[in-house]
């Protein structure tokens, strides 16, 4: 049996919002899957979608599947990091909140009866190059050097605290 996968990871929805549009789709053929979502009015609709999509594609491209024969298998959704933030509240203190996150796993697999063709891996032949045959001193060519300009900038031109600009600004020098 061929099972296709998709990962998300470090979505900024908490796990409980999004098992509630995960568990809609649990079961369902692809096709019945991706119309659901299209017409569910929450924020984590549209982001298992786009992770439904990708795995349709994953399977359209590792194994040459016909999309009309996938069924949504498993949809594991797992917590993620929570970060910890600050909130002002009155009279100068801040009281602590967690912005929760996720992480989504969508499996898909054949539907009973639908058969698949495993593309043939085609390998081909790989130049390799002897390295310890090879003249070292022949094969590598030289960059030209370029010229260095001299700066324009002022404290680039400073030497032993002796600047042009000093004079002309009445600036004393160091002695000694």
């Amino acid at each position: 049996m061929i099972e296709v996968k998709a990962k998300l990871f470090k979505i900024t929805i908490s796990a409980k919002k999004m098992r509630l549009v995960a568990d809609t789709v649990r079961g369902k053929s692809v096709d019945k899957a991706e119309s659901i979502l299209t017409v569910l009015p929450k924020k984590s609709a549209p982001v298992l979608l786009k992770l439904l999509r990708s795995a349709m594609a994953n399977a359209q491209d590792r194994y040459e599947l016909n999309v009309e024969d996938l069924v949504v298998k498993s949809i594991m959704v797992n917590e993620g990091i929570s970060t910890k933030r600050w909130r002002p509240t009155a009279f100068g203190r801040a009281h602590a909140f967690k912005k929760h996150s996720c992480q989504v796993i969508l499996t898909l697999t054949l539907k009973a009866g639908a058969k698949a063709q495993v593309r043939d891996k085609k390998s081909q032949p790989v130049e390799t190059v002897d390295l310890t045959k090879i003249d070292k001193k022949t094969d590598i060519k030289e960059a030209p050097i370029k010229d260095v300009k001299k700066s324009k900038n002022p404290l680039k031109r400073i030497k032993d605290n002796q600047n042009p600009d000093h004079k002309a600004r009445g600036i004393r020098q160091k002695t000694g």
